[in-house]
């Protein structure tokens, strides 16, 4: 069968019972379910509790639902509802609601992950196959939350999972303390995918149930979820906004970092008609209040260590040179990239950039671009970057022969 590979967990009567709850199709599936038809779950309601972790970035329509029709069966059933949020970019967290009596969704904390995003000028971004912005903003938090409530005792973690999501779980399991009990209902009991999910809980609230995703979450914009995210902006067009808002800082620093991969968010926008995302997110770069500054990027995109031929570890430093009005930056921009015998203008995604160091066909590879942007992002450098990028300026100079010998003698 298609769960096979998941492990089962045999339930103890008396263990807590924790739902981590996300807010989208399964997880309200399975909470859904567990109110509404008492006998798909083995354990008592008073034994349940609900934790969600807040991104700070859903789009209202998660926080309507919610309301409207979640909120009022967990009222009526007195199930336990914990809010919890990151506290700070550098950790911890907080309780915004912890009550048997939900009276409304705070959906967002002291935290935002877009306002982490913004400080680094990226988007998020993927790391040996884990969503790092998913984790920093649930995954650590929710077991920063557990580790206190539990103390150490074992506890049954449900994670709504759908039947087509069974690597997911696989992978969750080597996550698995001995206090950690993971249970996945919808692959392991009721073999639901996320169609029968939307099936049910049309049929419960006669509504459909929206994906929980923050307004700019690049896994929504799939062959599969693109769709959706694309009628999410129209409706919401702040949120697409947003979404462009972020990317437009990320290609400055770095025009690889496109919001989906392959494409664009403003290439979403463009490719179907979404006007009014586009006019809102224009109106924020045009207030004569935003503040502007210039970028000076530079890389150090190192060589494999098993093959000195492919790309390695990259080291990003970014610096600001300058912060004003817009023309008086792009100005700066161009006078700077003058002085170091290079031209700026705007690239194709409208960003006034000039680069001043291309990067190299070979590895170790420098690259020095300047960038105009909103500010807001931080200059960041590792402690080691300004050895090194004067190290390797010093042997670009050299003949290609002694190059690698030099590299590897740093």
């Amino acid at each position: 069968m298609a769960w096979d590979g998941v492990r089962r967990v045999n339930p103890i009567a008396d263990l807590p019972v924790a739902l981590s709850f996300g807010m989208g199709l399964d997880s309200a599936s399975i909470l859904a379910r567990w109110l509404v038809e008492p006998e798909t779950r083995d354990f008592p309601l008073d034994r349940l509790t609900v934790v969600t972790a807040m991104t700070g970035d859903e789009p209202d329509i998660t926080r309507r639902l919610m309301e409207q029709h979640l909120l009022p069966l967990m009222r009526a059933a007195e199930v336990r509802f914990v809010q919890i949020s990151r506290a700070a970019q550098a950790g911890g967290y907080v309780v915004l609601d912890d009550s048997r009596e939900p009276q409304r969704m705070i959906m967002r904390g002291p935290w935002r992950l877009s306002d982490e995003l913004k400080t680094s000028g990226t988007v998020p971004q993927v790391a040996a196959k884990r969503r790092l912005c998913s984790w920093r903003a649930k995954g650590s938090v929710l077991d920063a939350w557990y580790a206190d409530e539990y103390q150490g005792h074992p506890f049954r973690h449900v994670i709504g999972f759908a039947a087509e999501e069974v690597r997911r779980a696989v992978r969750d399991q080597s996550y698995t303390t001995a206090c950690r009990q993971p249970e996945y209902p919808l692959i392991n009991d009721w073999g639901w995918d996320r169609e029968q999910c939307d099936r049910f809980l049309y049929s419960l609230f006669n509504q459909r149930w929206s994906r929980s995703a923050c307004g700019y979450c690049p896994f929504a914009g799939s062959r599969a979820g693109l769709p959706e995210l694309v009628e999410r902006w129209r409706a919401e067009p702040e949120i697409g906004a947003d979404a462009l808002a972020l990317e437009y800082t990320a290609l400055a620093l770095n025009p690889r970092s496109r919001l989906f991969g392959s494409r664009s968010a403003q290439d979403v926008v463009r490719l179907h008609g979404l006007y009014e995302v586009q006019r809102r997110f224009e109106y924020r770069l045009e207030q004569p209040e935003q503040m502007w500054s210039l970028y000076d990027v530079r890389r150090i995109v190192h060589p494999r260590r098993d093959d000195p031929t492919r790309k390695g570890a990259t080291w990003r430093s970014v610096r600001i040179g300058y912060t004003g009005a817009r023309g008086d930056v792009e100005e700066a921009a161009r006078w700077h990239a003058h002085k170091a015998g290079a031209s700026a203008s705007a690239d194709g995604y409208g960003i006034t950039r000039a680069e001043i160091v291309p990067r190299g066909p070979s590895f170790p590879a420098l690259e020095r671009t300047l960038a105009v942007a909103p500010a807001g992002a931080l200059a960041k450098q590792r402690t080691a970057f300004e050895s090194w990028w004067e190290r390797l300026v010093h042997e670009q100079r050299q003949p290609d022969s002694t190059r690698h010998h030099l590299y590897l003698a740093a």
